[in-house]
């Protein structure tokens, strides 16, 4: 009963920093460099692969209501092509024509436990990410579809007097011999007229053992840049 009393008043607290409706969203580029591996269960697989860039895009929506979170949609195109050695759905293959789609939707339900507080600021939350891809070695499709929660934190600085902030995200799963970890740095400049800029590194690694029959481990790290408004 008192755990639930002080975990009520947290959030309450974290709210109510939020005092009124705003609006935020970006769109950019991300330009990642590719590492692919991926083959049947229990079987091994090498590739060398060319990310292509992709673009990126995030809205998210916050309110002062207590106890209810604030929601962030997102959304990465993701894919690489290449050449792989692998055994794949039961078929050998060297040095074959391969592709990887691991575009994806984020679904983020979150809560500002600091707004603006000594230059602060920090959310946190849980987000749902849908990946809707697929690997294809030599016209050998195999669909990507699968729901994976993750915990999300997103601590941030603001550079007073500059409209500079930086910060990061970090969104991570670990469950049996898979995992995915996404971290990203990011520096964002807030113009006077609401547009501003932003730029900044990203790591997207995905492990995933027993997906759709395949394991499938996969590294995009690399440069983003992009738009944001304020509101």
């Amino acid at each position: 009963m008192k755990t639930s009393l002080i975990l009520g008043s947290l959030l309450i607290a974290a709210n109510a920093n939020a005092d009124f409706l705003g609006l935020t969203a970006e769109v950019g580029t991300f330009s990642p460099d590719a590492d692919l591996w991926a083959a049947d269960t229990d079987t091994t697989g090498t590739s060398d692969m060319d990310a292509d860039t992709g673009t990126y895009y995030g809205i998210a929506f916050e309110h002062p209501i207590p106890l209810i979170p604030n929601i962030r949609l997102q959304g990465t195109e993701l894919t690489a092509d290449g050449t792989a050695t692998a055994t794949y759905n039961g078929t050998s293959y060297t040095d074959a024509d391969a592709s990887i789609d691991l575009s994806h939707t984020d679904y983020t339900l979150y809560y500002e436990f600091l707004d603006g507080l000594l230059w602060l600021s920090l959310d946190a939350g849980i987000t749902l990410r849908d990946y809707d891809g697929y690997v294809d070695i030599s016209d050998d499709k195999t669909d990507i579809s699968v729901v994976i929660p993750m915990a999300y934190i997103a601590p941030y600085i603001d550079i007073p007097g500059t409209g500079l902030s930086i910060g990061g995200e970090v969104k991570y799963l670990s469950y049996d011999d898979s995992s995915v970890t996404d971290t990203l740095i990011k520096v964002k400049w807030e113009s006077p007229f609401l547009v501003g800029i932003e730029a900044g590194y990203r790591q997207h690694e995905i492990d995933l053992v027993d997906i759709s029959d395949l394991d499938v481990y996969s590294n995009n790290s690399g440069v983003f840049l992009g738009i944001n408004i304020d509101i």
